[in-house]
């Protein structure tokens, strides 16, 4: 009788099991590990998804309620004891928070890898997503941020601007630029039915929706266009005041429509009929909806966010300012020609940079962390 040896023990650290791009892309890491067949697979998280899914992986549930008052490091205690009782090998953390700390000290302690994928710009930068949240939340954020960029064993980055963000704040070079991954288009792509102009995110003040407002009441003289808005709400506490601002904006613009929160799937479908896809973030890491977008033959065009230039290399286009986000949105539908040359340019940078090869290195890294503990 042959005995099979038990698998490795693999940890993904994340704060949520679903949400934004960033989860989306640990699934796709998740099946493709499971695919490999190497590793048992444990999924450390603070907000469990309570949908009817198919999970390949075990499910731990690090603390109860919301958000915690002081930010995740009153996790502390909890993903310590989950990551001492399951021993893991390796661990795999994504979206700078305490749980990057956390999962330093441990790997430190233990004698165990740590790969740390950067999520975001601010990962690796001074700046905080959120800095009018709590005081003292966000110095012992930060602060456990910034210990677990400096111990974590290996780091992989999205962009080229992260690795350069990262030696200059941290004196670490990354161990990989790995571009965000996504799976071809399966959806029809149809573009017959009446010009749409989307904007995709959370309705997040730094994810700026009110100049999407702006820009759909700016075009306005384009009677036969759409302009839809996608996206969960910002929910209560501090935002509370300006969301209510922000849907009185929303209503008050003919041309425009909200239609809230979406699937993944869902938005696929939405792009494969969309003309323009709009972003207005602040700063972002690599959006998944510029991917998203491009593998539909939509057109990217952003107000600040470009990683790496390429949309100023080609691949989209990059507004700098509100008039010129206007400008850029009123071109593209007065001139087919020109949409349809910026389309196909997006497919082909999409189908070079961002296919499933990426997510197929990210597993041998993984697998390399293996034996390089500490």
């Amino acid at each position: 009788m042959i005995s099979m040896a038990p698998k490795e023990a693999l940890c993904i650290v994340n704060p949520y099991e679903h949400g934004g791009g960033a989860e989306y892309q640990i699934r796709l890491l998740i099946e493709a590990l499971a695919d490999a067949g190497r590793y048992e697979i444990h999924y450390l998280t603070h907000f469990v998804d309570t949908r009817t899914r198919t999970r390949r992986y075990r499910v731990v549930r690090i603390g109860r309620g919301g958000v915690p008052r002081l930010g995740y490091m009153m996790d502390g205690a909890a993903l310590y004891g989950a990551l001492r009782a399951i021993a893991p090998r390796t661990i795999y953390q994504r979206v700078a928070c305490a749980y990057t700390g956390i999962c330093a000290e441990y790997a430190r302690r233990h004698r165990r890898a740590l790969l740390w994928h950067v999520a975001h710009d601010t990962d690796v930068a001074s700046q905080s997503l959120d800095p009018g949240r709590n005081f003292l939340r966000v110095r012992l954020e930060r602060w456990a941020v910034n210990y677990g960029a400096r111990r974590a064993g290996r780091i992989v980055v999205q962009t080229a601007h992260q690795a350069a963000l990262l030696r200059a704040n941290f004196a670490r070079e990354a161990d990989a630029v790995i571009p965000n991954f996504h799976p071809p288009a399966t959806e029809t792509v149809d573009k017959s039915g009446p010009f749409t102009v989307l904007w995709i995110a959370n309705l997040k003040p730094w994810k700026r929706p009110d100049v999407f407002v702006r820009l759909a009441a700016a075009c306005r003289a384009h009677g036969h266009v759409r302009f839809v808005m996608v996206g969960a709400p910002a929910g209560a506490g501090a935002n509370r005041r300006w969301q209510e601002s922000l849907m009185q904006q929303i209503r008050a613009t003919a041309n425009l429509e909200y239609v809230g929160e979406r699937s993944h799937e869902e938005v696929n479908a939405m792009l494969a009929h969309a003309h323009v896809f709009v972003n207005t973030s602040v700063h972002e890491g690599f959006p998944n909806t510029f991917i998203q977008a491009w593998l539909r033959d939509v057109v990217v065009v952003s107000l600040s966010v470009d990683p790496d230039d390429v949309l100023a290399k080609g691949a989209g286009i990059i507004a700098h300012s509100e008039a010129g986000l206007a400008a850029a949105v009123g071109q593209l539908i007065d001139e087919p020609e020109l949409r349809a040359a910026y389309a196909a340019r997006g497919r082909v940078h999409a189908a070079a940079n961002h296919s499933l090869r990426n997510v197929t290195a990210l597993v041998r890294l993984i697998d390399s962390c293996s034996g390089a503990h500490g």
